[in-house]
Parts: structure tokens; C-alpha cells; sequence
């Protein structure tokens, strides 16, 4: 697990409330990067990122000063979204950042009049999906052996939530 700094920790006690929403900048990227490797078993790389900066998707950072707390990419077309990453570092999971994510992302697809948000999620996240559900999101569809796992593959739940 990635460790924090001296300057992170302190952040995080002093101002754990102040966290806001800013787009993805390039000097994000190398943090976001080492976030994403902590947090998944096969994670997004470097590329991935710069191509969805590229494609043009909705790349929300959720820092608190300069800390990156957690980060969510969207890509939108005609009237529907695809939550395609959301992240919340690995040492801050449980305190509601990921529900904070969720809520903000909905509110931009309430924006631009999206009519459905698509995500996927692994069948074993159960805290995940249960937070979706509490967000409104209903199961619509499995993709067998959509993630890579440790030792194999497992399924991705396919939810949908109408606005």
C-alpha cells in the first residue's frame, strides 16, 4: 500500500472536510498513476489516462488542498453517460469519498440532461455495489469474466440508474 507523507497526513487531519472537484491537470497524472496501481489489480495506465484526457470525458479529481483523494472518469454520448473509473485512494476507502464522487457525477449527468449512467462493477465488490444501490443504480446485465482476478477472471455487474 502506498504510504502517505508527512505533508498528506497533516492534510488529511486539518482539513478533511475542505475537498473539492477540479478537472484532471497533467501534473495530476504521476499521482493518479501510483493511486490507481495501489488500488487495482490491473489498473489503468499512464496512457489510458492521457487518452481520455484526449477523448475529451469528463476526468474529475477530488482533492483536499493537494492531496488527490479519489478520481472518477465519465465518458458521455447522445443522452447517456459510462462511469468508466472512479477511484478513492486505498488509505481513505470507507469515509465517503467514493458516495461524494457518485453524487457529483450524477448532478453533471442531471446537467447536460443525460436520460442514464452506465457503470460497471466486479461481482465481489460488494461495498461498491451496494453504495450504487443506495445511489439508485439497479442491475441490467453480467459480463462473464470481465476482470482480471489474482487467479482468473470474474464477472462485472452491469447497473444502470435513470434520470
Amino acid at each position: 500500500m502506498q504510504k502517505l507523507s508527512v505533508k498528506e497526513k497533516l492534510i488529511l487531519k486539518t482539513k478533511k472536510q475542505k475537498t473539492n472537484f477540479k478537472n484532471v491537470e497533467l501534473s495530476d497524472i504521476k499521482k493518479i498513476v501510483s493511486i490507481e496501481a495501489d488500488c487495482h489489480i490491473s489498473p489503468w495506465s499512464k496512457t489510458n489516462f492521457l487518452d481520455s484526457i484526449s477523448a475529451g470525458n469528463l476526468f474529475q479529481v477530488l482533492k483536499n488542498d493537494e492531496l488527490i483523494t479519489g478520481y472518477y472518469i465519465a465518458s458521455f454520448a447522445s443522452d447517456e453517460c459510462e462511469l468508466l473509473n472512479i477511484t478513492v485512494s486505498k488509505h481513505l476507502h470507507r469515509q465517503g469519498f467514493g458516495k461524494t464522487m457518485i453524487s457529483h457525477l450524477i448532478k453533471k449527468c442531471i446537467e447536460r440532461k443525460t436520460s442514464n449512467l452506465f457503470l460497471e462493477v466486479r461481482r465481489s465488490n460488494k461495498n461498491a455495489i451496494l453504495l450504487y444501490e443506495k445511489k439508485g443504480f439497479n442491475e441490467v446485465g453480467i459480463r462473464p469474466n470481465y476482470y482480471k482476478t489474482s487467479d482468473g477472471n470474474e464477472d462485472a455487474i452491469l447497473m444502470a440508474l435513470s434520470l
